[in-house]
């Protein structure tokens, strides 16, 4: 019998993510591997070896190297992970495994119970409609920021990011239109600012916001604030007083 294995070799791109103005990060990725086919009971031994290779290119192996974590995807079973029904496709099954395992990875990645973030939670009563309420937390996040969490940590990225989601909630109009001065500590950067301020810039745009050309919507800002927040605060947002 032919021992010889069959190999399958796919270059992937991991985002890249500014941490601030000298250093990125390689953002972590999940990859399902599939095995369409089914097998004669008694063509199988036992335990089936894969090998799983990751590399990177030499010249960046000073400074990180990969990490594979496996977890086993049983989609003939109901775990705690994956709730099964009989009108459920196995592609919804599959996203909402890889939804809680990413969850899961978020709280052990990031969180920390000693980490004191004093913004959150929200009050009962935040409305992310509310100008205003935006408008609170962001000064809330600013204030925390720029006075108690060090420049240099993973924190203050986290921190960073989440404030600029909340002044362009809060100043949707921004850069243009009226908005106030922020904290000159606090840098025009990450993905999201970046991003809104490249759709700011569109001649197309003209002198409206990304919000009132419909590019983005204040629910979209709301959904990746809750997503950003989980990274270190992986409960409720909304308090329950």
């Amino acid at each position: 019998m032919n021992s010889a294995s069959l190999t399958n070799i796919s270059t992937i791109y991991p985002h890249v993510r500014r941490e601030d103005m000298n250093n990125v990060s390689l953002q972590p990725m999940f990859v399902t591997i599939f095995f369409p086919g089914s097998f004669p009971r008694q063509a199988i031994q036992g335990d089936i070896p894969i090998r799983i290779s990751v590399s990177i290119a030499e010249e960046y192996g000073s400074f990180t190297t990969p990490v594979i974590e496996v977890a086993p995807m049983d989609l003939h079973h109901c775990g705690s992970s994956i709730h099964c029904s009989d009108n459920v496709s196995t592609a919804k099954i599959i996203l909402k495994y890889l939804h809680a395992e990413l969850e899961k990875f978020s709280q052990d990645m990031f969180y920390d119970d000693k980490v004191s973030i004093p913004f959150l939670p929200l009050p009962p009563t935040f409305n992310y409609f509310n100008r205003t309420d935006w408008q609170i937390v962001s000064q809330k996040i600013q204030e925390w920021l720029t006075s108690e969490v060090d420049t240099k940590s993973s924190l203050w990225t986290w921190g960073r990011d989440a404030f600029w989601l909340t002044f362009v909630a809060a100043y949707p109009s921004f850069p243009t239109g009226q908005w106030p001065m922020w904290d000159p500590r606090i840098p025009l950067e990450g993905e999201f600012i970046e991003q809104w301020l490249k759709w700011s810039g569109d001649d197309s745009a003209g002198e409206d916001s990304a919000i009132d050309e419909g590019l983005v919507s204040v629910s979209d800002i709301w959904e990746d604030f809750c997503k950003h927040m989980a990274l270190f605060y992986p409960f409720s947002l909304l308090s329950s007083d």
